[in-house]
């Protein structure tokens, strides 16, 4: 059984196989994120409407002023031109809403 070359030849296929295709099936570790590469993004303040540009790191921010939770992440509306809050975090993702601030 061992001696047969068809058998050697199905399992360097398969195992060439395997290597080809278990970089799509088995996903890669995430690379680790340097501090300068996380993006800043707008946030709108939820009680004053103020707008203030921020590293992205949670869903709401502490207001610089107040302390109070009520930053959150903004979108631009382009009808009323004016900067509104944005739906949560994995929406915004999805959607392909969180860029860079410029």
């Amino acid at each position: 059984m061992f001696k047969d070359a068809r058998f050697w030849t199905a399992v360097v296929a398969l195992s060439v196989a395997g290597r080809l295709i278990a970089p799509f099936v088995i996903p890669a570790r995430a690379p680790v994120v340097a501090e300068e590469s996380i993006s800043e993004v707008r946030y709108v303040c939820t009680e004053t409407g103020e707008l203030f540009t921020r590293r992205l790191t949670a869903a709401t921010l502490p207001h610089p002023t107040t302390g109070k939770p009520t930053l959150v992440p903004a979108v631009y509306d382009a009808k009323r031109k004016k900067w509104k809050p944005g739906p949560s975090l994995e929406v915004m993702q999805r959607q392909g809403l969180l860029r860079p601030a410029s």
